[in-house]
């Protein structure tokens, strides 16, 4: 049986299926076939319409495909040319496998990768002209990434406090949720080390502290690692990108306390001041220890008049008792 689909670049590619576990071949634009892999979470009808159209934002080989075209422009905004280096985990563990069950390894075997042209049109997104790199063709929707300073945490989890108890930030970086891809797309630009290596990504631009997402940030090395295994293995492997190449641990930073933020007045917000340290108090610091001085001595004095107000009420009715005891006797 002979399945013809058509790609946005307008190729027609054949394929013989013998059976309905094989997966669908998909044209990447950049010059080869790259099979939809496994556990993509993508499905034939996700990558080509049965009428031939391309469905709207479906992959990232779409995306590419369609751009060189002319058919589609790329967001500056949204989207960004990064090295998977660059780009960190979120957690300390990933199962080998997706969500629906299949292996991540069949992901990486279908990853494509070019060298860039200055025809591609990637000025904007901060590829030179004359460039080296090459660039990355995942079968799967492209990862989403976030600038972010993530709690440093020790070993155990707990987080790493100064000497005035602040918390530790580490520096603003590059950070995904999708773990199991960016491990795909590590372990490809890993295989072309050491040539510079681009993969095109989704841009999510969140204020720092609003994203709900990254407050179960849980790795302990700030996303230079990841643990690939099931929870109840012993002794996980770790994949380290510098270690497969024959680097050296990246040696990182002690971290900064982050300002915080001043409270508002009179319905307008303050600017943000620094963690405050032993004997070094600013003016607003001790204005608010002076009002609550302030209201610990009301309070105070109001306790003390409450309580003197007692015991006199109490002394009056004793005294009272034995005058009317007194009378009672003396008739």
């Amino acid at each position: 049986m002979r399945l013809r689909r058509m790609c946005p670049c307008k190729a027609s590619h054949f394929q013989r299926r013998p059976d309905r576990t094989a997966p669908p071949l998909l044209c990447s634009g950049l010059g080869t076939k790259v099979c939809m892999p496994p556990g993509t979470g993508l499905t034939q009808r996700a990558a080509h319409q049965d009428d031939g159209k391309p469905e709207k934002d479906s992959t990232i080989v779409n995306l590419v495909c369609s751009h060189l075209q002319g058919c589609q422009e790329l967001n500056t905004e949204r989207n960004r040319l990064l090295s998977p280096f660059e780009i960190f985990f979120s957690q300390n563990h990933i199962r080998p496998e997706f969500q629906d069950g299949r292996s991540i390894d069949a992901a990486v075997g279908c990853i494509g990768s070019r060298r860039f042209d200055p025809r591609d049109g990637f000025e904007d997104l901060g590829c030179p002209q004359k460039s080296s790199w090459w660039l990355l063709s995942q079968p799967f929707p492209m990862i989403e990434v976030i600038q972010w300073r993530i709690k440093l945490r020790e070993e155990d989890g707990c987080q790493v406090v100064d000497d005035d108890g602040n918390e530790l930030y580490g520096e603003r970086e590059w950070y995904t949720l999708d773990n199991r891809r960016l491990y795909c797309l590590q372990r490809a630009a890993v295989a072309l080390y050491p040539k510079q290596v681009r993969v095109l990504v989704s841009v999510v631009h969140q204020e720092e502290g609003s994203c709900r997402e990254f407050r179960k940030f849980r790795s302990v090395d700030r996303g230079r690692s990841i643990r690939l295994g099931h929870r109840d293995s012993p002794d996980l492997p770790r994949w380290c990108w510098r270690l497969e190449v024959g680097l050296a641990e990246e040696v990182l930073p002690a971290g900064s306390a982050l300002p915080r933020p001043g409270r508002r007045r009179d319905g307008r917000g303050s600017a943000g001041r620094p963690a405050r340290r032993k004997n070094d108090r600013d003016p607003v610091d001790s204005g608010e220890d002076q009002a609550w001085g302030s209201h610990l001595a009301n309070a105070s004095l109001f306790v003390l008049v409450y309580a003197t107000m007692r015991l006199l009420f109490a002394l009056w009715r004793h005294y009272s008792s034995d005058e009317r005891r007194q009378s009672v006797t003396s008739l």
